[in-house]
């Protein structure tokens, strides 16, 4: 009797190949999304932007204009004697580009809502962008008496004439000026009704910019195109 043991000698072969094709297609992908720009996960929105700080030196503005990011936020100070070195150099470079751009306040509650309002004047002045002045908690220890006098200070800034947006849940609204957006801080978006901005991540990366390569803080517009463009882009300076 003839044993036909050689009639599936391309079997384990093809199997093998397969698997390797497989596994450089998931490589080849992993290393792909690495290399493109972070967007929001499992969302079509195409208004997005990032925050630029000290940290981050030598960014091409220009370039970040033709790599789809389409505002920036400006960290600016913290307290009474916090000022973020790169402020003022970005705000300047950015006359030059048609990028929006916003600034963030890190409110303490450490020093008097009077003493950081006067220090933010004093430093920032009044361009503080077409976006709303961002407020965002600098602690972890969230009491209602903080969120009240959060409340009292964002007030402060929309006496200025300025929009704000609290870093914040939406529940504590009631503590804030009538009009104030809510920055979705989430993982994933769950309810888009009462956030005007998304941060999506604070790991991300902008394709083809140097030195934003990784630990990107981005945001997204809630809303579409032509929403965000009425709101924000017909006016470079609030």
């Amino acid at each position: 009797m003839i044993v036909h043991r050689y009639r599936h000698k391309y079997t384990f072969p093809s199997i093998i190949i397969l698997l390797i094709l497989a596994f450089s297609g998931l490589v080849w992908g992993y290393f792909n999304m690495r290399q493109n720009t972070t967007v929001p996960r499992g969302s079509n929105m195409s208004v997005l932007g990032i925050e630029l700080d000290q940290t981050k030196d030598y960014i091409d503005l220009h370039k970040l204009e033709k790599n789809g990011i389409s505002f920036v936020y400006l960290r600016s100070t913290q307290g009474k004697s916090y000022f973020d070195d790169n402020y003022l150099l970005y705000r300047d470079q950015l006359q030059g580009t048609n990028l929006n751009f916003g600034t963030i306040i890190a409110y303490s509650d450490e020093t008097s809502n009077q003493d950081q309002y006067q220090y933010f004047v004093n430093k920032v002045g009044t361009n503080t962008g077409s976006l709303p002045v961002m407020i965002v908690p600098a602690t972890n220890h969230l009491t209602k008496s903080y969120w009240k006098r959060m409340g009292e200070f964002a007030q402060m800034i929309n006496n200025l004439g300025k929009r704000t947006m609290i870093a914040g849940d939406y529940r504590y609204h009631n503590y804030f000026p009538e009009g104030t957006r809510f920055l979705y801080t989430g993982a994933s978006l769950k309810d888009r009704r009462h956030y005007a901005f998304w941060c999506y991540t604070q790991n991300g990366r902008v394709k083809n910019i140097d030195n934003l390569d990784r630990d990107v803080t981005m945001f997204a517009y809630i809303g579409t195109n032509t929403q965000y463009a009425q709101l924000y882009s017909q006016e470079k300076t609030q």
